[in-house]
């Protein structure tokens, strides 16, 4: 499959904003995830298509580790995203080596976890993030495993020069949720329809994963699912 899905291919030109997709193989709830069968594809191929279907960001790059890498790295770019191999456990590195060697503006921030990312918050909380001149936007009540988080460099930059606690690293924004009072955090608040956090739609364990094959099953046609399918699906109102 080509990068036809409203891909772009990466580029080095300032003041871009992109997403930065973290993922790795060595989960230890479910092991090697990302290439688990979904809907025909796997399930990181679904989550760069829906990635790459947003309209705003300027591409894509994922930010994955040396052993996971060989394994990831073709289908990447197969679809037009770059790759950075940083440290397994210092995922705010892994960021911020890809905001130098790209020259970040503000990164929208994506996991491996989550199939069913929302195309359309991902380009709201962009355009929310830009008019209000935050430094962490996000859309906190959107079903869980459905959002991502967008950061300004600067502000990531500053988060590596002050933490070195560990889970501060491995959780890269909550060193800025912890200081709310040295950071602008804008919190947006979605469409009623989509106010659902009850709803968990990633794919952390066994079970997790087993559901989201279900949802694959009666509402995947080989193109994205729209997050609003999906909940009248859970809510027994889909056809």
């Amino acid at each position: 499959m080509s990068p036809a899905h409203g891909f772009q291919k990466v580029n080095c030109d300032m003041n871009n904003d992109y997403i930065v997709l973290q993922v790795r193989l060595g989960s230890t709830r479910l092991p090697g995830k990302l290439l688990l069968p979904l809907g025909g594809l796997t399930v990181f191929e679904h989550i760069l298509i829906r990635l790459g279907r947003a309209m705003r960001p300027d591409g894509i790059i994922v930010a994955t580790t040396a052993d996971t890498a060989p394994y990831i790295e073709p289908t990447a770019q197969r679809y037009g995203a770059g790759v950075v191999v940083g440290s397994e456990d210092d995922v705010l590195s892994r960021y911020i080596d890809a905001i130098d060697e790209y020259s970040i503006r503000n990164v929208i921030r994506a996991t491996g976890d989550n199939p069913l990312v929302c195309i359309e918050y991902i380009d709201k909380a962009l355009d929310l993030h830009r008019n209000e001149g935050a430094d962490l936007t996000t859309y906190p009540i959107l079903p869980y495993g459905t959002g991502v988080e967008v950061i300004k460099t600067d502000a990531l930059q500053r988060v590596g020069s002050l933490t070195r606690d560990p889970f501060e690293r491995e959780h890269i924004t909550q060193y800025i949720y912890r200081h709310p009072t040295r950071f602008r955090i804008v919190l947006g608040t979605p469409h009623p329809e989509f106010q659902r956090r009850e709803l968990h739609l990633t794919v952390d364990t066994r079970e997790d994963y087993e559901r989201m094959v279900k949802i694959y099953g009666m509402l995947y046609k080989g193109e994205p699912i729209p997050l609003s399918r999906v909940i009248d699906y859970l809510d027994g109102k889909a056809e």
